[in-house]
């Protein structure tokens, strides 16, 4: 059973069918777009629960020709990385998609189709093992959150989303160059065209092809994740989006970018990674100082927890291109961790602009009083987002850092001041709106409610999980993360017991002589070649 291809187009066909019910139909489009949602977030357990997590390659493998003369053809699979952003995704779009079938009133078909159509988007992401459809999938996302913010969002809502859009289209446009230049490239080295991702690793690109090709796919990669400094779309764009859009935007297509480093850049360029190692790192860890200084001054609490993103992720980026397996793991567990720990951040932001005119933080105080749930859940969020330990952030945060400091350890120094300066935006951010006296907001009015707390319930729940056992989702990323790094490690001359999946030649020796290649042809005796025949007496 094609169980990805079901993950993509079960919420893919609803969203064209939600999109179009009439109003009459209001109930069966709700319980619809909730159903295609549940359906999906059920795969996502499914997979989960029958991972191998000792297999590092791809699991599940689908294949189906689409257009085989132009080597197009739907590949997909998962590994111990994009399980865990399936999961992600799957997960938090059934609880938003559950809040927008209860909350929207405006044009709530179209607001409820164009949920689902980003999620297929982000979900084929994840699965896909062909670049033209990682590429169509890049861009599919992007469609839904333009008229997201555009169509629903508040002030300056056009212009937020035409900057939007014209930042990643750049970068798309420069990745699609990339693709087919990867497999042009390719072809000359194996004699074979193809647009398979796991079937590119290992070709022997020359280090300017590999530098040049890594450069491309890496400037789409940090505009969408967004790396410091191609974050200029950020604050327009966090500002004017619905809450619930900006939650979705900060908490799961943040993962587009790092996981495209993860999956894409690291191991099928891994001289070009090794050539932008540095530079990324630097700019991951400028973007930690950076976007904590900004969200500790930051005037709004959205844009205080959009620019608290900025430096997490920078911490993401870090652990990636420290091509060190623990650093790796880590990454993967700080995606997970961020998502959930962002997504109830918008959430709680969310509960309080409800009883006040605004998100101003200087404006509303005292609400602990009479909003003891929104107070305690409150906490424990902004502990998780300081990664105090026996957070579910700590563990993730001490593993990147942990594998970074062994390869740069003047980076791991200066990005301990993002960790400083979480600490000040945050207490700041919980101690003018939740402590003092009652001022901007009634305390009781900011209260959750039942509907948030069943939202915000399981996202409190993984949490505490993830802090208990944090190896039940490491445990499923050494061999994965492993096989993604290794090339990458073999580039940077790191010693030979540091790499536990050494890359495989592509193609290996043996595969010689390749498809395309000239092939000589042993001469064919003639008659007058042949010997005389011998005499019988």
């Amino acid at each position: 059973m094609p169980v990805l291809g079901l993950l993509v187009l079960i919420p893919l066909v609803a969203a064209m069918v939600v999109a179009t019910m009439p109003d009459a139909l209001a109930v069966p489009r709700r319980l619809l777009a909730v159903a295609a949602s549940a359906a999906a977030a059920g795969i996502a357990v499914f997979l989960v629960i029958d991972f191998d997590r000792d297999e590092g390659a791809l699991q599940y493998t689908e294949s189906l020709d689409w257009a085989p003369a132009a080597g197009l053809a739907w590949r997909a699979g998962i590994d111990g990385i994009s399980l865990w952003l399936v999961a992600l995704t799957a997960g938090l779009f059934l609880l938003g998609i559950t809040v927008a079938a209860h909350s929207a009133r405006e044009r709530p078909g179209l607001f409820l189709g164009l949920l689902l159509a980003a999620e297929a988007g982000l979900l084929g992401l994840f699965v896909v093992d062909d670049l033209v459809f990682f590429y169509v999938f890049w861009e599919t996302m992007l469609i839904p959150f333009y008229f997201l913010i555009a169509l629903w969002g508040g002030e300056g809502r056009r212009g937020a989303a035409i900057t939007f859009v014209i930042y990643t289209m750049a970068g798309s446009l420069i990745m699609l160059v990339a693709i087919l230049g990867t497999a042009f490239i390719a072809q000359d080295v194996t004699g074979q065209f193809t647009f398979q991702i796991s079937a590119l690793r290992g070709v022997a690109f020359s280090d300017a092809a590999s530098t040049w090709l890594f450069a491309g796919f890496a400037l789409a990669f940090a505009i969408k994740l967004p790396l410091f400094p191609f974050h200029g779309w950020l604050p327009r764009a966090y500002s004017a989006a619905p809450i619930l859009v900006t939650g979705l935007l900060a908490a799961v297509m943040s993962k587009a970018g790092v996981y495209g480093l993860l999956r894409v850049g690291v191991p099928v360029f891994p001289e070009g990674a090794d050539r932008f190692a540095l530079p990324l790192s630097i700019l991951a860890v400028a973007g930690i100082i950076y976007g904590s200084l900004v969200a500790w001054r930051a005037p709004t609490m959205r844009l205080l927890v959009g620019y608290s993103s900025l430096a997490h992720l920078g911490f993401i980026v870090l652990g990636i291109m420290a091509f060190d397996i623990v650093g790796g793991q880590g990454a993967v567990l700080q995606m997970v961790n961020h998502g959930i720990v962002v997504a109830a951040a918008f959430a709680i932001v969310g509960a309080i602009a409800r009883s006040t005119s605004g998100d101003e933080i200087d404006t509303v105080s005292g609400l602990a009083a009479g909003a003891p749930r929104l107070a305690a859940i409150f906490l424990i969020v902004a502990m998780a987002s300081l990664a105090i330990p026996g957070s579910n952030s700590f563990i993730g945060e001490f593993f990147i850092l942990t594998g970074a400091f062994a390869h740069h350890p003047w980076l791991v120094a200066l990005a301990t001041i993002g960790i400083v300066y979480a600490a000040v935006y945050m207490l700041r951010l919980y101690q003018s709106s939740m402590n003092g006296p009652a001022r901007g907001a009634n305390p009781r009015a900011a209260e959750l409610r039942p509907r948030e707390i069943l939202v915000l319930a399981p996202i409190i729940t993984a949490m505490l999980v993830i802090a208990l056992w944090p190896a039940g989702i490491v445990g499923a990323t050494e061999a994965s993360v492993a096989k993604a790094i290794g090339p990458a490690q073999e580039a940077a001359g790191r010693p030979a017991a540091d790499i536990l999946d050494p890359p495989v030649p592509n193609p290996p020796p043996e595969a010689l002589p390749l498809p395309g290649d000239a092939v000589e042809e042993e001469p064919t005796a003639t008659p007058a070649d042949d010997p005389a025949p011998e005499e019988t007496p």
